[in-house]
């Protein structure tokens, strides 16, 4: 276990769920990426149970996590939505699309054809 001051002062990335960073995501306000990025590591740190000096404060978020406790800031609201996030089931697309019996295309006889041609010429 380390101090609470180990985790407080490092930034808080997660390239894997967000390669490109919580701002440009699109998921999360300007406020809540600057909570994610300056507490992130400290709050994930504390629900992996690795720090050793939990103040009130983290024990108020822990209990939030548990829910126990609804969440009231912006930064237990913001890792909320942070896990969130990160649990939701991915979307896949593709372009392919099998044909349906209404997406036959027109059928023309060749006889049809000749003869609207030959009266398209003669007018």
């Amino acid at each position: 276990m380390q101090s609470r001051e180990f985790f407080v002062n490092r930034r808080f990335f997660d390239d894997k769920h967000f390669p490109y960073g919580f701002s440009r995501s699109g998921d999360f306000t300007f406020d809540e990426v600057k909570v994610l990025e300056s507490h992130g590591v400290l709050f994930r740190a504390l629900s992996a149970g690795m720090v050793g000096d939990a103040n009130d404060d983290d024990q108020h978020f822990l209990d939030v996590m548990a829910g126990k406790t609804p969440a009231s800031s912006l930064a237990e609201k913001a890792w909320l939505k942070y896990l969130q996030r990160c649990n939701r089931a991915p979307v896949w697309l593709t372009t392919r699309r099998l044909a349906d019996e209404a997406d036959i295309e027109f059928e023309a006889d060749d006889d049809e054809v000749d003869d609207d041609f030959e009266e398209a010429v003669e007018a």
